[in-house]
């Protein structure tokens, strides 16, 4: 072998370029490609408006959010569609009050004042309604996605299949797809026909609105009319009745005083109605004439009476002069008793109104009403119109003082008061006691009740009356009123015994007015005084009273007492069966 070759080495360095060779040229400036923007682009910068902020109905931003139980907000017009198509909101009950949802409309306008975009405006009425319905056709469009989606994979799975099962699935393929498509036109067919059905049912609520409002028109031009004819028969009666009066034929005036009875009790407007000057006067005109039948007199003061019934119509007939000719009707013996009792009713009537208490009382009927109610031969009835006509016309101070100076008046009322027999209704003894009571509230009328025996007749009725549970109350304010500022009062309850009543009274009665006033008129009884610093029940539970001592200046014993407590505890008082009687006379 021969000698090994010598190695060679290469140094492999980068190119050297020399300092005086030029750099190489740039290349020639190219035109500017213009390039077009990407499809999409600025869509994909603006921001997605907040899923929050679009209405689950229609899909849009809302511009009026209303929130619904249980607490999900949709767009106004929206509702109003669903409430008219008469259709639930997704997620809400179907009958819910809408409740404006203001922080959400705030943030949505902030949102979009933020990104430049116009506030969202409202749907029309069309809009929502077509949201509507098909938001509530959800189904079928779902129905319709899934068959669509269904279809390529039941194709492809099919492919192994032989030729007659891939020619099947081909054509349920192609019918499926065919349904597919159908659906669609079908569910805005169905949109299209529950609109215009909502339509007609709009348009015949508004028809029905408009016959509705019709008919209440016509409604009140029937009762105009029928108040324009009431009119006229209350003038033509009121024409017709004058005139008649006027001729004073007797048979011509009966006939006129029974219609005008049976007007005045069809109604009140009626009877307020013919409450006119010209009426009264006519009526007032039979009943001073001496010359018509007791007939036309009876229904004369009937018609009066019937008339008082109304508040209204009481101050005009005082005015107008009727009482005059009722009083007249009273104090003549030749009236027959039908009238006086009429008369008695149509004072009744008067008297219920304050202002006309007075002025009857000047026009001179207390005393022909004392005269009537105290006569026994007289009817019930007209016995209890005078009494209650009395006792209102007794709540008056002046006819106080004119009762009190009237001859045997308060003899009479205590008379008949005390009187326990049967003779005496008990409604004619409690009226008589009522106006006792009335009359006891004057100086006047108490002197007279003392003159008369009234401190003992009332005691006697408070301790041996059969009926005293019923009087009871009657009989306390009695000697109340007499014990007032009387010194004859105490000597006459002392000799006649009021004081152990009213000892029984004020220990056993309940609470109220009535043990008040007897414990009141039991004060003055034993000399203790309305102001004494002594107390009552110390008094009577003092050693002194109980085992009464001799030369005690009291002669009240509690044994004496108890032995006449023996009888019953009294009976809670009945009510008052003396009411003003409404129903008109026939």
């Amino acid at each position: 072998m021969g000698a090994p070759r010598a190695r060679r080495w290469k140094l492999l360095l980068p190119p050297f370029h020399s300092a005086k060779r030029k750099p190489p040229l740039p290349p020639p400036p190219q035109a500017p490609v213009a390039v077009a923007p990407a499809p999409g682009k600025e869509e994909e910068e603006e921001e997605v408006v907040p899923e929050e902020f679009l209405c689950p109905i229609s899909g849009a931003p809302m511009a009026d959010p209303v929130i619904l139980p249980p607490g999900r907000t949709y767009e106004r017009a929206c509702v109003d569609a669903c409430a008219g198509l008469s259709l639930c909101p997704p997620g809400a009950s179907a009958a819910a009050a809408a409740i404006p949802n203001d922080a959400l409309r705030a943030a949505i306008r902030t949102w979009c004042a933020r990104h430049g975009r116009a506030p969202p405006a409202p749907p029309s009425a069309a809009e929502a309604r077509e949201a509507a319905l098909l938001r509530a056709v959800p189904a079928a469009a779902a129905r319709t996605t899934t068959v669509a989606a269904m279809v390529p994979a039941r194709s492809s799975s099919n492919l192994s299949c032989s030729s007659r099962a891939s020619a099947a699935s081909t054509s349920s393929s192609g019918s499926s797809s065919e349904m597919a498509t159908v659906e669609v036109p079908r569910a805005k067919e169905v949109a299209e026909l529950r609109v215009a059905e909502a339509e007609e049912e709009m348009e015949k609520e508004k028809e029905v609105a408009v016959l509705r409002v019709a008919e209440a028109e016509e409604e009140k031009e029937v009762a105009v009319l029928r108040v324009a004819e009431a009119k006229e028969e209350e003038e033509e009666v009121v024409m017709v009745v004058a005139k008649v009066v006027e001729k004073g034929d007797e048979d011509q005036v009966e006939a006129a005083m029974a219609v005008l009875l049976r007007e005045t009790r069809e109604s009140e407007e009626r009877r307020r109605a013919l409450c006119v000057p010209r009426l009264l006067a006519a009526l007032r005109r039979v009943l001073h004439s001496k010359r018509h039948t007791p007939k036309a007199h009876a229904d004369a003061a009937a018609a009066l009476a019937n008339l008082t019934n109304e508040p209204e119509n009481r101050i005009p007939i005082v005015r107008a002069g009727a009482v005059t000719a009722l009083v007249e009707v009273l104090s003549l013996g030749t009236a027959s008793p039908e009238a006086c009792e009429h008369a008695a009713g149509a004072l009744f009537g008067l008297a219920l109104d304050e202002e006309n208490r007075a002025a009857i009382g000047v026009l001179g009927a207390v005393q022909p009403l004392l005269d009537l109610f105290t006569a026994r031969d007289h009817a019930p009835r007209a016995r209890r119109d005078a009494g209650m006509a009395l006792y209102h016309l007794s709540l008056s101070a002046v006819n106080q003082s004119k009762l009190a100076r009237a001859p045997a008046a308060a003899k009479n009322l205590l008379s008949i008061a005390s009187d326990s027999t049967t003779a005496e209704p008990m409604p004619i003894r409690r009226l008589a006691l009522m106006v006792v009571c009335n009359l006891a509230k004057c100086a006047e009328g108490r002197a007279a009740l003392m003159d008369t025996g009234a401190v003992a007749t009332v005691s006697a009725i408070l301790s041996d009356d059969t009926h005293r549970s019923e009087l009871e109350e009657l009989c306390v304010a009695a000697l109340f009123g007499m014990s007032r500022g009387n010194p004859r009062f105490r000597g006459l309850a002392r000799a006649a015994g009021a004081d152990r009543p009213l000892i029984l009274i004020s220990e056993r009665a309940p609470a109220g007015v009535h043990k008040e006033m007897a414990r009141k008129a039991l004060r003055v009884v034993l000399g203790l005084g309305d102001d004494s610093e002594r107390d009552l029940p110390g008094f009577m539970n003092s050693e002194r009273n109980v085992n009464g001592i001799a030369g005690s200046s009291v002669p009240v014993h509690r044994r004496r007492a108890a032995s006449w407590a023996a009888a019953p505890p009294p009976a809670p008082t009945p009510p008052n069966a003396h009411q003003w009687r409404s129903v008109c006379i026939d």
